[in-house]
């Protein structure tokens, strides 16, 4: 069974309201809650569906009688700019600032890692619905961030296993010199060496340099029979566009969620490359028939007239589990609301299937899609894996 994500890029729209101080006091104030997401940046067009995830969350929640006896939930978004840094400033705006005591997001995960000592020290946890790297794990924070999505580990599998079942000999690995691409890197390098398959190149790169022509030929050199490359939209672009260039179209490309939802027509050369060539992506995504997902998605379509993309349903979960938290704790307090997330996390369903929590915040199963761009240039999944 397939099904077809559609994703539109539209204006940035930032939710905007008044500096009034701490969200404790006063009991018709609003209780508010911290999102960060990439507004803009190279994965605009993905953190603008999925600021809509949490904005849809947050009115159900609002519509079905808010947190803590009546009060309602409140969003505050900052941008991030698909920048470390930036979401660090954002986190502590949020915290110093707007007086949050819990932030959804940020979404990648070089940003979760320049922000997790902060939340640890303020005691103000987040829940990032898509910040994938095994290497948050290891931090001393780890417990302050908690996330809806899977980690690299299980991606990483799925597609090291597509290398191991095809019979594939040798790969070459391309991805971002980030948390996020290396902890792929390093999942994928491990599995299918220890198959037997040859990794012939290994490469990392800058994702703001945006021109890969000495990295792309050195794979090119090597004559890898599949090429596994971890991104986000800009710099992927440029990889694909080059890539044609120097006749890479004929490998077997294999790229990470990161790639998925990339706007066609703001990339029309390479999405030709991945449309036309032997092109396929892996990404977290519910069984299409699965109760929840499909309510979501209804409700998605009909608030903002365009269908979810990746990790729409992830942000939604994780503001409605922060919802839960609040009254669970029965307080607006950071430690409470973590306690109340650990124990909430335990076989809750969601939008994007069941979520359970080990000790460390990470989610740890989830079904995921293998997806195509189409020749019309659509989305589409073409297998499930359970994982």
């Amino acid at each position: 069974m397939s099904k077809k994500i559609l994703l539109t890029v539209i204006a940035v729209v930032l939710v905007v309201v008044p500096l009034s101080g701490c969200t404790t006091t006063g009991e018709e104030e609003p209780i508010k809650i911290g999102g960060i997401f990439c507004m803009t940046g190279a994965l605009a067009a993905m953190g603008d569906l999925i600021s809509k995830g949490a904005l849809l969350a947050v009115d159900e929640v609002n519509a079905d009688g808010g947190v803590l006896d009546g009060r309602e939930l409140e969003l505050v978004i900052e941008d991030s700019a698909t920048n470390d840094a930036t979401a660090f400033e954002a986190y502590k705006k949020l915290v110093e600032v707007d007086g949050v005591q819990v932030v959804v997001g940020p979404m990648i995960s070089g940003a979760v890692m320049s922000s997790g000592a902060y939340a640890q020290e303020m005691r103000v946890p987040m829940v990032s619905p898509s910040a994938t790297s095994p290497l948050i794990t290891d931090q001393t924070y780890t417990k302050w961030c908690l996330r809806t999505c899977t980690l690299d580990d299980l991606q990483g599998g799925v597609l090291a296993n597509i290398i191991i079942d095809e019979g594939y000999d040798t790969v070459a690995i391309l991805v971002q010199d980030t948390p996020y691409g290396i902890g792929l890197e390093e999942v994928i390098t491990e599995i299918v060496e220890d198959a037997g398959v040859t990794v012939v190149e290994s490469i990392r790169y800058d994702e703001e340099k945006l021109d890969y022509l000495t990295e792309l030929n050195a794979i090119k050199d090597a004559d890898p029979d599949v090429i596994v490359q971890v991104g986000y939209h800009t710099d992927s672009a440029v990889v694909y566009e080059q890539a044609n260039g120097l006749g890479l179209g004929t490998k077997v490309w294999l790229v990470s969620e990161g790639v998925v939802g990339m706007p066609p027509e703001d990339y029309p050369a390479a999405a030709a490359f991945m449309a036309a060539t032997n092109f396929r992506g892996c990404t977290l995504a519910p069984e299409p028939d699965e109760p929840n997902y499909v309510a979501f998605v209804v409700r998605y379509e009909s608030q903002w007239d365009e269908s979810p993309g990746v990790y729409c349903d992830t942000v939604y979960d994780a503001v409605k589990l922060i919802a839960l938290a609040i009254d669970e704790a029965g307080e607006y307090d950071g430690a409470g609301i973590l306690t109340a997330l650990y124990e909430l996390g335990d076989g809750y369903i969601g939008a994007s299937g069941p979520i359970t929590w080990d000790t460390n915040g990470d989610r740890v199963s989830a079904t995921y899609g293998i997806w195509v761009l189409t020749d019309e240039y659509e989305y589409e999944i073409i297998d499930y894996i359970p994982f």
